[in-house]
């Protein structure tokens, strides 16, 4: 795939993935509120409907493709190095966990062992992120403050919490990524100076 293809794919994946990624959490917040730790004790967690489940698999495959399309582009810029490669691990082991908890989640949404697998694989997801952001900014494949604000928003995606309005914490993840697509379709190279 020569780069203006893979700017386009990648900006394209970014921005449907950032909206699917709001629309989720908006989605996903309408539900009754859940429980967390000692409050579940007769309370049952927040589940999820069927229109939030396929949001957030959008999202994931989309902002997974972008971030692997970002992580190429930074390796024509300058390479990649041990910090893009920690990334893509990083982010890949993140993204199979969570992917497990879904699976999991189908089966029996309320088996105590989910904090294992959800905790480590939004921690992992997160440290993925943050690394994609700094390759990203080292690269300059989007503008400074498009790439410290993907940093900042990934840093604030383990705050979020899905059992209460605290998803609500994930929707500026949401909205850079969206505005990041928009910059990469926007840019004729997807490479940018600034």
């Amino acid at each position: 795939m020569n780069e203006s293809n893979l700017v386009k794919v990648t900006g394209l994946c970014s921005m449907v993935g950032g909206l699917a990624w709001v629309a989720g959490c908006f989605v996903h917040n309408s539900l009754p509120q859940g429980c967390i730790d000692q409050g579940c004790v007769g309370h049952a967690m927040r589940g999820s409907s069927p229109a939030d489940t396929v949001l957030y698999l959008v999202a994931g495959l989309m902002l997974a493709t972008s971030s692997l399309g970002l992580l190429l582009l930074a390796r024509a810029t300058s390479g990649l190095g041990r910090t893009g490669i920690a990334a893509g691990v990083a982010g890949g082991a993140g993204c199979l966990l969570l992917g497990a908890a879904s699976v999991v989640s189908a089966i029996d949404n309320n088996w105590s062992g989910m904090p294992g697998l959800v905790v480590p694989g939004v921690l992992l997801l997160a440290v993925g992120l943050v690394l994609v952001a700094w390759v990203v900014l080292r690269a300059r494949v989007l503008p400074t403050w498009t790439a410290l604000l993907l940093l900042a928003t990934a840093l604030l995606v383990p705050f979020a919490n899905e059992q209460t309005s605290r998803i609500l914490l994930a929707v500026p993840f949401g909205l850079t990524w969206l505005v990041a697509g928009a910059g990469l379709l926007r840019s004729e190279r997807g490479l940018v100076t600034a």
